[in-house]
Formats: structure tokens, C-alpha cells, sequence
């Protein structure tokens, strides 16, 4: 599948492509499955940080590659509270207590949805889980999954694809979490191998980022061992967890992705599932999406 463009306000490219999905979600979900008795919305964002756009970190070109990554999650929290139609109810979390402290202004910010807002301190991944776990039939949540790094267990992605209740939203760090870490010899960056393994779970994602080169000769005593080196890409290490996100999803995963980074560089992929397992659901689902990433 063709990949979208690079977009040089990725922060805006992002965030724009979350929460026009959302209106687009509380809109056709209002009367569903019936007017007098429609489902109960609810939204999730489990990296929400503090709600606000560091509008000054955005012309620091000294600052980090991580910074740029928190750039790409402020403000979703606020964008979540304005959509045309509310949802029932919010839920951001985030593992920093002085994020969830800023978070808590949101209350005052917006008081006739004070009584729909949950602010939580805790791992992004128990707050899934949880989250999950308390989901009814009258229940449908959108899942915005914004992280840092490798911070997204395979484990959380097998919940939300359990519930078929959920719509997810997912910043995969292609390049800056995977590709990066391989060196151009094939060795896998040590300290992050573990979180690598983590994202993909059961998945062997080390014959995606390294191949085996055969010796270039051989001597009298056999030929040599084959060299390994690197062959990771970001537009790589997606399609391959688009792939594996399929195992879960079943039809209901996104073959488009939106690559984001500083200066037109792909650091990230915005991916999207659909647990719904109604046809009509995925396919309406999958439409919009489809007509959010390639528009121009």
C-alpha cells in the first residue's frame, strides 16, 4: 500500500488525524444501536501528558529527539474535550504525577464535562487494562495510544483487540524505538532489546531488522561464517507490525499508516485498528480512516 507523504507540522498532522476520526466517531455512534438507548462512548488516552503545546520546544532545533516526541502528545487532552459530540466519558492517564496535576486544570477548563472526566497516575499499560476489563456490551471506547517510546506491551494491544468494543489509535515508534537501535553491523542495541521484545510480543522482529550476508571467500577450511547487517527501515518495521497487529485485529487493521517526524523524517507511524468484528463497522471504519491519511 502507498505510504502518505511526509508532513513538516507532524505534531498537527497527528493530532488533526486523531479527533477528526473522533468527531467523525461520536457523531455516527450517537443513535447506535438505537436513539432511545445508544451506546455509552467513552475515550482513553493513556499518555495524555499535560494537556498543553509546548509552543516554544518547537523552534529549540538543539532539543532532543525525545522532546520532539513529547511535542507530538501534548494537547490531545484538550482536543478530546472540545469534539462537536461529547463523549460520555474521558479517561487520561499519564505516569508523570505532575502531568496528571496539569491535567486536573482541565476540570475548571471545562466544567459541564467535570462529571464525564477521569484524570489517573499510572502506567499507561495497567490503565489499558483495567479500562478493558470494565467495558460492557452498552460500551464502545476510541483508544488513543501516544507514547513516548517503547512503552506498548503486545500484551495491551491483545486486550484492546479482545474487547471488540474498541477503535485504536497508535503512535508506533518505527524508527526512533526499532530501526534506530540496530547498528549498521546487525547487533541490536542491548538495553533496548528487551522493550523491543515487548512491543511485539510472540512476533520474531530480529528477522526483520537483520539479515545473514554470505562471505565474500572461503578457505581450505570450509567457508566463512555469513556476516549480518542491518536492513531495519522504519517504512519496514511498520508494515511488519501492521502485520502482526493483523493476527489480533483480524480485518480491522489500517494497511495505510501516517509517518511523522521533525523535518520530514519518518521517527514514527500512526497506525489504526478497528476490534470491532461487525464487517460493516471495520469497513465504515477503515473508509474514514482511509480518506484521513491520504488527503492532501
Amino acid at each position: 500500500m502507498a505510504q502518505v507523504p511526509f508532513a513538516h507540522k507532524h505534531t498537527e498532522v497527528k493530532l488533526k488525524s486523531v479527533f477528526d476520526y473522533a468527531n467523525f466517531y461520536t457523531r455516527a455512534l450517537r443513535e447506535k444501536p438505537n436513539p432511545t438507548d445508544p451506546y455509552r462512548l467513552h475515550y482513553l488516552d493513556a499518555f495524555a501528558g499535560t494537556g498543553e503545546i509546548p509552543v516554544a520546544a518547537t523552534d529549540m532545533p538543539l532539543l532532543s529527539e525525545m522532546i520532539d516526541a513529547s511535542e507530538i502528545m501534548v494537547g490531545s487532552a484538550r482536543r478530546a474535550l472540545s469534539v462537536q459530540i461529547p463523549f460520555s466519558r474521558y479517561v487520561f492517564a499519564d505516569a508523570k504525577k505532575k502531568n496528571t496535576r496539569e491535567l486536573s486544570k482541565l476540570l475548571n477548563e471545562f466544567p459541564h464535562l467535570r462529571e464525564r472526566i477521569e484524570i489517573t497516575h499510572s502506567d499507561a499499560n495497567a490503565v489499558v487494562q483495567d479500562f478493558c476489563a470494565n467495558l460492557t456490551s452498552k460500551d464502545r471506547a476510541l483508544v488513543f495510544l501516544d507514547p513516548f517510546g517503547n512503552q506498548v506491551k503486545w500484551q495491551t494491544l491483545e486486550v484492546i483487540a479482545r474487547t471488540g468494543k474498541i477503535d485504536l489509535w497508535y503512535l508506533f515508534p518505527a524508527w526512533l524505538g526499532v530501526a534506530r537501535e540496530v547498528k549498521s553491523n546487525g547487533l541490536v542495541l542491548s538495553d533496548a532489546e528487551a522493550s523491543i521484545d515487548q512491543m511485539f510480543g510472540p512476533f520474531n522482529w530480529r528477522s526483520e531488522v537483520v539479515a545473514a550476508v554470505p562471505p565474500a571467500q572461503s578457505d581450505m577450511f570450509g567457508p566463512d561464517s555469513p556476516d549480518l547487517q542491518k536492513i531495519a527501515t522504519a517504512d519496514g518495521i511498520t508494515r511488519y507490525m501492521i502485520k502482526c497487529m493483523g493476527t489480533i485485529f483480524d480485518k480491522g487493521v489500517s494497511q495505510r499508516w501516517i509517518p511523522l517526524g521533525r523535518n520530514g523524517r519518518h521517527y514514527y507511524s500512526l497506525l489504526f485498528a478497528c476490534a470491532n468484528r461487525r464487517e460493516s463497522a471495520r469497513t465504515l471504519a477503515l473508509k474514514v480512516v482511509d480518506h484521513i491519511m491520504t488527503r492532501k
